[in-house]
């Protein structure tokens, strides 16, 4: 009597797991991608509304040809369908000159500005 081998058809349960492993570990990182683009997308987003907001201040400001008030001035916009609350106000800077800043924070979040710009008036640089 002869053994013959005999020939394996399929795969073995143990490649089979290496196998789910390899591809649950592509599909994990790939799902972790994927929701830190969506998250830094949104971010990105609430950060181009709030310059906008910052922006329409300014241009107010420019067209009545008027500085920030000295004390600080508060008010909202709707933007995006969202409310934003703006702080400006006229600061000294470090060179002894003025200039116009402006703080802009998401509804109902004020412990952090998404965006403060401070805009150095013509001639003030030099000052």
């Amino acid at each position: 009597m002869t053994k013959g081998k005999v020939k394996q058809n399929g795969m073995t349960l143990l490649e089979v797991m290496v196998a789910l492993v390899i591809f649950s570990t592509a599909a994990l990182a790939l799902m972790n991608s994927v929701s830190l683009n969506v998250r830094f997308t949104h971010g990105l987003a609430e950060t181009l509304q709030a310059s906008w907001v910052a922006e329409n201040q300014l241009a107010e400001a420019q067209l009545s040809k008027t500085d920030f008030p000295d004390a600080e001035e508060q008010g909202t916009e709707i933007m995006g369908g969202r409310s934003w609350y703006w702080h400006k106000q006229r600061v000294k800077t470090a060179n002894s000159g003025w200039a116009n800043a402006i703080r802009v924070y998401a509804e109902g979040d004020k412990s952090q500005p998404v965006i403060s710009l401070q805009i150095i008036g013509p001639g003030e640089e030099s000052k």
